[in-house]
């Protein structure tokens, strides 16, 4: 429940710095269940169905890897409308009604989608999936930075992200327990969005202290990356003025680290996006199998966290991202000779994905990290700039593994992607610039 904010607390509120490291590295708290709220279940629920049941069941459900591919990339596109909502909350004080206006969308999208229906309504549906998801997600966080000290926020905001990517290996369990029926998939995941929906009705009501969002520590998403609705990339808000004046500096090495993040994760992302489509097809594994796999790599990625943390203080950020950069091109290579080799190779393909999945914790703490430290302007706009590149990075991978897949083959999909992280992998090394004064302080 929301409580009233005492004048002083106000005051104080109005004032604070722009702390984004390195408290706001806490992603995953060892004692969070003391922070939990009941609206958090709210997002517990669409954590399951968002980042557990959807990257499984909108690619296996579709008619071919261009459908797909298009299906996928949509709704990660439509993720960039999160500054839209962001911009309409804050100025209006209407967080809780883009809450349930985003929810109620993603039930009207998820009741049609069992539906018999030709591509054009399909991408339409997946455009609204993508609206609802980013519009309730942007809000996340405000309810607890408008509502709570600032103390409170790094426990809080972490236990919140906890208890959403639980949700999230609860749903790829769930995907692997349904499998190919799809209808009921969808009937599930229509389900747990309406039992959200009472509960954020019933547990929220109005956000008290208008608080600015660059004031809030920079946190890692928690989670697979492949769920580009995580809850912290949809908090920081870029803006077209931050953008322009960002991207007016080129030759920064901020934005070198954005070019070659965004030409890496677009590769990633057409790998990841069209493993379970091209696991099943190829291999004729059970629709259950990727999901399952996925499951419990991502429950074991959650436990990494806290590790990727230290390590970005001990060693820098840029060490750690070239080495989850190298690891992930050995990973995306090993998946490639599965794919590409004469003999029955889940095996090998399935340990490639697990590891492309655990390495995840390595680049979304030293990618946030870097972005937000290697910034001259102010931080929120770059990590504003950081998560919706990211986010278009995926949308744009969904596409092109899409086609590439249908024409070249997803082992010539994989290859490519290989070289492009090897390459993205080896110009963070040879940047200089990147990793001067990125150790943690």
């Amino acid at each position: 429940m929301a409580q009233t904010a005492s004048s002083p607390e106000r005051e104080r509120r109005f004032h604070l710095p722009h702390p984004h490291l390195p408290h706001g590295l806490v992603a995953f708290p060892n004692r969070y269940r003391p922070w939990i709220e009941p609206w958090f279940f709210a997002y517990a629920c669409l954590g399951v169905v968002q980042g557990g049941l959807l990257p499984l069941l909108l690619p296996l459900s579709s008619g071919g890897s261009l459908e797909a591919g298009a299906v996928v990339g949509v709704m990660n596109l439509a993720g960039l409308s999160s500054p839209l909502w962001g911009h309409l909350a804050d100025h209006r004080r209407l967080h809780r009604q883009v809450l349930l206006a985003g929810m109620l969308t993603t039930l009207v999208a998820l009741l049609l989608m069992p539906m018999q229906l030709g591509l054009p309504p399909r991408i339409a549906l997946a455009a609204l999936l993508g609206l609802g998801f980013a519009a309730a997600n942007t809000v996340a966080n405000m309810f607890i930075v408008e509502v709570r000290p600032p103390e409170e926020w790094d426990a809080r905001i972490g236990a919140l992200q906890a208890l959403s990517g639980m949700g999230q290996v609860g749903g790829l369990l769930l995907a692997g327990v349904i499998g190919d029926r799809f209808a009921l998939a969808f009937g599930v995941a229509a389900a747990l969005v309406a039992t959200a929906i009472p509960i954020a009705w019933l547990t929220l009501r109005g956000v008290q202290v208008p608080v600015p969002r660059a004031a809030v520590a920079a946190h890692p998403p928690l989670g697979g990356e492949e769920w580009a609705g995580a809850l912290q990339r949809h908090f920081h808000l870029p803006t077209w003025r931050g953008c322009k004046a960002l991207v007016a500096k080129l030759r920064t090495p901020f934005m070198r680290l954005q070019m070659f993040w965004f030409a890496a994760f677009m590769m990633i992302g057409a790998v990841m996006s069209m493993f379970p489509l091209a696991l099943v097809r190829t291999f004729g594994v059970g629709d259950g199998f990727p999901a399952t796999t996925y499951a419990f790599a991502a429950a074991a990625s959650l436990t990494l966290y806290p590790t990727a943390v230290r390590l970005a203080r001990a060693h820098g950020a840029h060490r750690l991202l070239r080495a989850g950069l190298l690891i992930r091109t050995v990973a995306i290579a090993m998946v490639a000779a599965a794919f590409l080799s004469d003999v029955h190779a889940v095996a090998l393909a399935s340990v490639g994905f697990v590891i492309l999945v655990l390495t995840w914790p390595l680049l979304g703490v030293s990618g946030t990290v870097l972005s937000a430290q290697l910034s001259h302007g102010e931080k929120g706009e770059a990590l504003g700039l950081f998560n919706a590149l990211t986010s278009l990075a995926s949308a744009a991978g969904a596409f092109f593994g899409g086609l590439a897949m249908q024409f070249g083959g997803y082992g010539a999909v994989c290859v490519l992607g290989s070289v492009v992280v090897a390459i993205a992998a080896m110009w963070a090394t040879s940047a200089p610039a990147v990793g001067k004064n990125t150790r943690e302080s």
